[in-house]
């Protein structure tokens, strides 16, 4: 499945865009970060993420959020960037200093026959950022991770799509509506919805101009390889060292037998891996801000911006998971870095307050109990926890994680007295997770342990790497590391990995997109649909879970509609179609330019009644096709498999299809 354009084509999109940005950013900027690979890519994602969907949250509530807004927004942005303006200064004649100076920049290359775009463009003076620097050997660890790691990771998931029990269910469908109808007036208090992660899946769809519904569906798999990828930078960035970061990362990826990761929603995004996606980084550089690249005057704005997305993305993890790390930071730094982290805490209270503002005046205006929706974030309605492929009971496998944490919490407080500056984050991370394992014990009722079984599938691969990095810590021989040893490390982390998901990867898993699935035929024929023909100028016959596909996209009919009245409409229209004067006076025969009409071959509804009523009016379905070919309609077959045939009736040739319409 994973092969399926459909579910490719926003991931590559989107990849392809944020290349773009970079190079545009890079062509703009007077100097760039010293920071390379993931050292700068995983900072410049996050803060990107954040800034987006916290301006697409301003967007929300000022009613503005339209495609149109967002494009000039960033290209304004990028013009603000390109001018590099001092405003301490007098604006107008730096403006004319700028006009000056590219009226010169484009006659000189004209007069001198020279490309715009040079190797003068793209190579800029770095920022001077201490200690950041990376070798040449690094950096190319560094950039064949940051590949390898994520398609992995998508691979893996896709593998498990066969046991998918979210795509098109009562859920799924739920999810979509809200994407489709992302507004101010649907954006506040839906039980157990932030909308955050609607709206980051809603601009998905506008900026790679896929359907909501393919965003929806791939924004799981994408969400997951980018949690990968973060999940090794972090380790990376706490152990110093390759190894631990791979090792965590695959076993995000491949180490379903050890994960409370529920192999049947993997389709399904979850709003507590996107926060996360944010969430770690953020708890990184709460120990060491200087992992940004900005100047520490923007550090603070920077820190409220990343706790209000969190906080906009998931209520669980923005009230419970960050105060429980801001507490362990605040022990730890309150000493020698009282400053530095009652910085991090007063931008997090900063996010809290903003926050509670807005949705104290939503609920004043929308006479809704903020209270009670506050609550029903903090514990899950349509998630549950259900680990068949994993090794051992779950309960059990805590227990084991619980008793090993304590003893390698022990050993590394041990090395922090000793050496405090780079045992630090372990020691941090070490205690963090200690107590998640802790809460886990806590009774269901003061507790949601499905959400926390999520944060977990995230934070014991981290743990895992951090136990790797003791471990070599402990028996290392050498004091130096070099390339030699990094490969011997790195190699012997990814064996024990895969050999270890060998013998323990779910065996339903497989590659193969399952044809005879007729979900997956469904989802695919609306996918084809959507991205060939104009919106609103087609119509879609269909059954009515399906309703969701059609919202905000283009008309909708049921089979009794289509058996019942369609004949007769078509008979008016057909007689009066060249009669415009006729048409305008009687808009109601006037027909969609085209109409797709699903007749489904293979029916698995368990009630035997409603089985043969709905055999029954498929059947007539097909009758009433069969009668508009003979009338000489233009009809044929649109997409067809075993399971699934749709018929395209074009009542208006060339009106509906975008290539036809453009070419």
């Amino acid at each position: 499945m994973f092969l399926e354009p459909y579910l490719l084509t926003g991931p590559l999109r989107i990849i392809m865009f944020f290349v773009l940005i970079l190079l545009i950013h890079r062509i703009i900027s007077a100097r760039v970060s010293a920071q390379t690979a993931l050292n700068f890519l995983i900072p410049t994602i996050t803060l990107i993420l954040s800034a987006v969907l916290l301006g697409g949250f301003i967007l929300v509530l000022t009613n503005t959020f339209d495609l149109f807004v967002i494009i000039c927004i960033v290209i304004g942005l990028i013009a603000l960037t390109f001018m590099n303006l001092n405003y301490k200064r007098p604006i107008k004649d730096q403006l004319q200093r700028i006009y000056t100076r590219t009226i010169l920049y484009a006659v000189i290359k004209l007069e001198k026959r020279k490309s715009f775009l040079d190797r003068d463009n793209i190579i800029k003076p770095k920022y001077k950022n201490r200690g950041e620097g990376l070798s040449q050997f690094h950096k190319n660890w560094q950039l064949a991770i940051g590949f390898l790691l994520p398609v992995v990771t998508y691979i893996s998931r896709s593998s498990m799509f066969n046991e998918d029990v979210f795509t098109l269910s009562y859920d799924w469908f739920n999810k979509l509506n809200l994407v489709n109808g992302l507004s101010f007036k649907t954006w506040f208090f839906h039980p157990g919805e932030m909308m955050g992660d609607y709206l980051i899946i809603n601009l998905y769809a506008k900026l790679t101009h896929i359907t909501n519904a393919q965003a929806l569906q791939s924004f799981g798999l994408l969400e997951s390889a980018l949690l990968s990828l973060i999940i090794y930078w972090v380790v990376y960035k706490i152990s110093r060292k390759h190894a631990p970061g791979i090792l965590a990362g695959l076993s995000f990826a491949l180490l379903y037998g050890f994960l409370p990761i529920n192999i049947d929603l993997l389709a399904e995004h979850k709003s507590v891996f996107t926060a996360l996606i944010i969430a770690v980084p953020t708890m990184f550089f709460g120990i060491y801000p200087q992992s940004f690249r900005f100047n520490r005057k923007l550090i603070f704005g920077w820190f409220v911006v990343l706790f209000t997305t969190i906080l906009i993305l998931d209520l669980f993890v923005g009230l419970l998971i960050v105060p429980i790390f801001l507490f362990i930071l605040f022990f730890f730094k309150f000493k020698n870095n009282l400053k530095q982290v009652f910085q991090v805490i007063l931008a997090y209270l900063s996010s809290l307050s903003l926050i509670a503002i807005i949705y104290g005046v939503a609920a004043i205006i929308k006479d809704q109990d903020i209270g009670a929706f506050v609550i029903s974030n903090l514990f899950s309605f349509d998630a549950y926890t259900y680990n068949p492929s994993l090794v051992v009971p779950f309960k059990e496998l805590i227990y084991y994680y619980q008793v090993t944490g304590i003893v390698f919490l022990l050993i590394t407080i041990f090395k922090y007295i000793r050496k405090p500056h780079k045992w630090l984050a372990s020691l941090i991370f070490l205690i963090f997770i200690n107590v998640l394992f802790g809460l886990y014990h806590i009774d269901e009722v003061l507790l949601d342990l499905d959400l926390l079984s999520q944060l977990l599938c995230v934070f014991i691969p981290i743990f895992f790497g951090i136990i790797l990095n003791i471990i070599v810590n402990l028996i290392s021989i050498f004091k130096t590391q070099s390339q030699l040893i990094t490969i011997v490390e790195v190699v012997s982390g990814a064996a024990v990995i895969l050999g270890i998901a060998i013998f323990t990867f779910p065996s339903s898993a497989t590659l193969n997109f399952e044809a005879n699935k007729t979900e997956n035929n469904v989802f695919e024929a609306y996918s084809k649909i959507q991205s060939e023909n104009l919106p609103y100028s087609y119509a879609v016959v269909n059954s009515l879970p399906y309703f969701s596909f059609s919202n905000n996209n283009h008309y909708y009919y049921n089979y009794d509609y289509f058996n019942e009245t369609y004949i007769q409409r078509d008979r008016k229209f057909n007689r009066y179609k060249n009669n415009e004067d006729y048409l305008q006076n009687n808009p109601d025969i006037i027909l969609p330019e085209t109409m797709f009409v699903f007749i489904y071959k293979n029916l698995r509804e368990n009630n035997r009644g409603r089985k043969g009523e709905f055999k029954t009016q498929q059947l007539l379905t097909q009758e009433r096709i069969d009668l508009l070919e003979a009338k000489g309609r233009a009809v044929k077959v649109y997409y067809k498999t075993n399971l699934l045939e749709v018929y395209q009736i074009a009542n208006r040739p060339r009106a509906s299809n975008i290539n036809e319409l453009l070419f």
